[in-house]
């Protein structure tokens, strides 16, 4: 016996053809006329018949969509990938890791001297920015020294270094922390500014004029700016950068605004420097000074305000580290 589905079914094609044999002006041909007349109560009666059995069968024995899709393969084009479930990813700004999830640690610090060889800013009294920078380095490493950290020195004598050695120096050694020390020089001369950058983009004339002094030897060339772009852009480092350059900046302004009370706090900025897009940990440049100052360089020439300036930068960096110590603990 033929099941309900196979009735309706059989029903369904014959009432189909003859509908549309009769739209295509196909003449049914039948013995009898009163045959015609009954053709199409016939037609009338098998559509009633197929809404009448779809309306009073129990649902439970017409086959539904999702038995038919449950039995039979479904094909790759039919999938829609649209309603497949995922988790909200950033794409183009990368959100940093809990430190909770992985703990993390300061072990190794970079401590780059500015210039070498060549002089770099220079004061009217001849003083150069190449042995203040040393001079601060070698009283920071030596006031870390106690401390549970590695200190290196890019350079711990009056030698020449490129940007792209500075930069090998840090990435070759692992380190988890670069900070690299300047003394700036700027007009009018009557400005006394203390400034830490952090990678990043600028449009102020001043910061770029600086950057391009400070970037003058960059091996960079044309191909590489897709890399520096991605750098200054997308970088993940910058929001640790950040962090670690207010440390330094609040600490410096606190120490030094005392003996120094024309100081101006000039903050936090970025700047596209090559030693900071180039190396591959938190990095900042800090400009502890104005050569172009004769108030300041007298300051700068006084064996205690280079000591100050040296601790104020061991303290930043205790007190960034210490942020890492206090989340292991939590964690």
């Amino acid at each position: 016996m033929d099941s309900i589905g196979e009735t309706k079914a059989r029903l369904l094609r014959g009432a189909v053809q003859d509908n549309i044999a009769t739209v295509r002006g196909v003449r049914i041909v039948h013995p009898k006329p009163q045959a015609r007349r009954r053709s199409g109560v016939w037609i009338f009666s098998a559509l009633s018949a197929i809404a009448l059995v779809y309306l009073t069968v129990p649902a439970q024995f017409v086959p539904s969509r999702a038995s038919v899709q449950s039995t039979t393969p479904v094909s790759a084009a039919a999938i829609n990938v649209d309603l497949t479930p995922e988790a909200t990813v950033p794409l183009s700004h990368p959100r940093p890791i809990d430190r909770s999830a992985i703990p993390l640690s300061i072990k190794t610090i970079v401590i780059d001297p500015g210039h070498g060889g060549e002089p770099g800013a220079t004061a009217e009294s001849g003083l150069t920015e190449k042995e203040i920078t040393l001079d601060v380095a070698l009283r920071l490493r030596r006031l870390l020294g106690e401390s549970p950290f590695e200190v290196l020195l890019t350079r711990e004598t009056d030698r020449r270094l490129s940007l792209d050695q500075r930069v090998a120096f840090a990435n070759e050694h692992k380190a988890d922390l670069f900070l690299s020390i300047h003394v700036n020089s700027m007009e009018p001369h009557t400005i006394r500014a203390l400034e830490t950058y952090y990678v990043g983009p600028t449009d102020d004339p001043v910061t770029l004029k600086l950057a391009s002094r400070e970037n003058k030897e960059s091996d960079y060339s044309l191909a590489d700016y897709k890399k520096i772009l991605e750098k200054i852009y997308v970088d993940a480092r910058r929001d640790e950068s950040r962090v670690f350059a207010r440390t330094i900046q609040s600490r410096l302004f606190q120490s030094l605004k005392i003996p120094n009370p024309d100081l101006e706090n000039r903050g936090v900025r970025t700047a596209p420097f090559v030693v900071l897009i180039g190396t591959q940990m938190p990095a900042i440049l800090v400009e502890i000074a104005c050569l172009s100052n004769e108030n300041e360089v007298q300051l700068l020439t006084k064996p205690d305000y280079r000591e100050n300036i040296a601790l104020s930068l061991a303290q930043g960096i205790r007190q960034y580290a210490h942020r890492f110590t206090v989340a292991d603990r939590k964690g």
